[in-house]
């Protein structure tokens, strides 16, 4: 006979009939015959029916109560009730009864945990047939729990059971099927009992299939589905499917993105001590995914989920503490105490921040062997990034002999993993041949890839490295001078933006070193390094005299203006005075213009020294003074200014000089 859905009034008719029949007194044989199995029997009598056949001395019954109150299904859980009922209905002899009692022994629910005498009424309920006592008695057999271990028995057992419609064992068949616990993995013949038992609603095994689906296993991969079934198992109070719901609503997986719908979720799983939904409340509270941002109440989940042991939580708890987050104060003693109890469950960026507080003594005792074996279990644990610490120390001897091809192949491996920052430090290695040899061309390659991948200081590197290059060509330094070979390491260094290199290039450029002259282009590199006080003064110097450009007084006044501004240099200033004095690119100003000749002229600018000599012995902006100057004068042809000798001369002949 086919089995009638659960629920309908027709069903609930059935119910009331074997209620108020002489069953009460007999058992409910008959009425199995009439519903099925024994499961969907008793799942379905509301708990005062039962509590009434129960007190009649239905031992089947009170196994029920006993289960409910062991439970809480249906009504409080209570183990004092449980251990009652189930001791009543063992008494009678009743299979379930037994079943149940030794179930709250197995536990130790109520009674002293005793594996022996609760194999014992498995053994005994499992004789009789009783789906539960064959499930659990089946279990102990497979675990060695109160009995020698004994596979294939245990294994048959529980598919027997499973195969005459024990939606328990048809659980806890699918799951040991799924883990591959005490009998081969099996996906795909895991998902059938899970299917089994859930389309008889076991919420944890729609729990296990929906993970089925979800990853694709011994299923096709369907996350739609995936997510129905992890909703019908969180309506029945699985825990871990109220958790997966809400991640699916979090991420969008399965289901359109509701982080609304997910905290509301997160909030059920953590009312069941989740630890990993309190995290996501915690991280939804301080982001405001799904509620109004609180970045108090998000610390006050994340510090609840660490308590429970979450390493994400303990991770975010100490980053909290070492950057002072909301109300705390910044503690890195603490932040360390967080990191270190993540670390030590594997979570590998909280072991790479201990490894860091350990090599530069932050928050701990400075220790860069241990900072080293941090930094060795992040990078077994996956944090990538920590291979470039690993670099650092074996190429500087923190912790360990220094070993530059150690510390090449640790950059090696965290370039191999697409980290930018790795990437820049192996092309660094190539360049200066650290580690291995040196391949300037790949070397390159390499910063610059790192470059695009987001690592700017890949070519800060690059542009030190050819303006070192350059500067050793120009200069000879190990190697024979040749300004031929200085110029393309200059224009590499400069086209990067290394400003003192662009400038040295400039300066080649326009006074033929290395190569052919050529101003304009030399104006060009001027002007890239136009911050820099050198350049300033060149681009002034070759506006006024038309070198590479038309003359332009005015523009070459503004190069002096800015030149004096940034650094008080003789000849900037004897320049910028020789315009004011003369009016060139800036209306004549010849108090303004002394007043700067004057500071060049003590600076040691001959020229200086001869235009003040000239301006006071005319009386040029000042009062005429011929002490004055014939001390400038003579200072100017002391150092062999020769307009400044041939004035004197003039003056001692007695020639009208005004």
């Amino acid at each position: 006979m086919q089995l009638l859905p659960l629920g309908p009034p027709a069903l609930l008719g059935l119910f009331r009939e074997v209620l108020e029949s002489s069953l009460v007194e007999r058992g409910v044989a008959q009425g199995l015959e009439l519903l099925g199995h024994a499961d969907e029997f008793w799942r379905a009598v509301p708990i005062d029916e039962l509590r009434r056949m129960a007190q009649g001395g239905n031992a089947a019954a009170q196994a029920e109560l006993a289960w409910r109150s062991a439970s809480g299904v249906g009504l409080p859980k209570s183990v004092a009730d449980a251990v009652h009922w189930a001791t009543r209905s063992a008494e009678l002899k009743s299979p379930a009864g037994e079943a149940v009692l030794g179930w709250l022994l197995y536990h130790g629910m109520g009674l002293p945990k005793d594996y022996g005498e609760a194999v014992r009424l498995f053994e005994r309920a499992a004789g009789a047939q009783d789906s539960r006592g064959m499930t659990w008695f089946a279990l102990c057999l497979l675990r060695g729990h109160g009995v020698s271990a004994d596979m294939p028995r245990g294994s048959e057992l529980l598919r027997r059971a499973a195969e005459q419609g024990s939606h328990l064992a048809q659980y806890w068949l699918g799951r040991l099927l799924y883990l591959g616990r005490h009998i081969p993995r099996d996906f795909a013949a895991a998902a059938v009992w899970l299917r089994r038992a859930s389309d008889h609603g076991q919420g944890r095994a729609a729990d296990l299939l929906a993970r089925c689906h979800f990853f694709g296993r011994g299923v096709c991969e369907d996350r739609r589905e995936a997510v129905r079934l992890w909703r019908l198992a969180a309506q029945d109070g699985v825990a871990p499917a109220m958790f997966c719901l809400g991640l699916c609503l979090y991420a969008g997986e399965g289901a359109a993105v509701n982080h609304a719908e997910a905290v509301t979720w997160f909030r059920a799983a953590a009312r069941k001590r989740v630890s990993g939904a309190m995290f996501l409340l915690g991280q939804c509270t301080t982001f405001g995914f799904g509620v109004t941002p609180d970045p108090a109440l998000g610390l006050a989940w994340y510090r609840r989920a660490a308590e429970r042991g979450n390493r994400e939580a303990e991770f975010e708890l100490g980053e909290a503490y070492a950057t002072g987050r909301v109300h705390l104060p910044r503690d890195l003693e603490e932040a360390v105490k967080w990191w270190r109890a993540a670390a030590r469950q594997g979570h590998a960026r909280a072991q790479l921040k201990l490894g860091h507080c350990h090599r530069w003594g932050e928050g701990v005792e400075e220790n860069k062997g241990l900072a080293l074996a941090w930094y060795r279990r992040a990078a077994e644990g996956g944090e990538v990034s920590a291979h470039i610490w690993l670099g650092e120390c074996y190429e500087h001897g923190d912790g360990v002999a220094a070993d530059a091809v150690a510390a090449r192949r640790h950059y090696l491996a965290a370039a191999q993993a697409g980290l930018a920052h790795g990437l820049a430090e192996l092309g660094r290695c190539q360049l200066y041949g650290i580690g291995g040899q040196a391949d300037p061309g790949r070397g390159e390659a390499a910063l610059r890839q790192a470059a695009e991948g987001g690592w700017r200081p890949a070519l800060d590197e690059l542009e030190r490295y050819w303006f070192a290059e350059g500067e050793r060509h120009f200069h000879g330094h190990g190697v024979v001078a040749d300004a031929a070979k200085a110029r393309p390491c200059y224009r590499k260094a400069g086209e990067l933006g290394h400003r003192r290199a662009a400038y040295m290039l400039a300066e080649c450029l326009r006074h033929g070193l290395g190569g052919p002259a050529d101003a304009i282009q030399a104006l060009t590199w001027y002007r890239q390094a136009a911050t820099l006080f050198d350049a300033k003064l060149a681009l002034a110097d070759m506006y006024y005299h038309g070198e590479g450009v038309v003359r332009n007084y005015r523009e070459a006044y503004r190069w002096y203006e800015q030149a004096v501004a940034q650094h008080e240099d003789a000849f900037a200033l004897y320049s910028l005075g020789f315009c004011l004095l003369h009016g060139h690119g800036v209306r004549r100003d010849a108090k303004l213009a002394l007043r700067h000749l004057r500071r060049a002229a003590v600076l040691g600018e001959v020229n200086a020294q001869y235009e003040l000599g000239v301006a006071y012995y005319r009386g040029i902006g000042v009062a005429r003074s011929p002490r004055l100057a014939m001390k400038w004068l003579r200072m100017a042809a002391g150092h062999g200014h020769e307009e400044a000798r041939g004035f004197l001369e003039r003056i001692e002949r007695g020639e009208k000089l005004n």
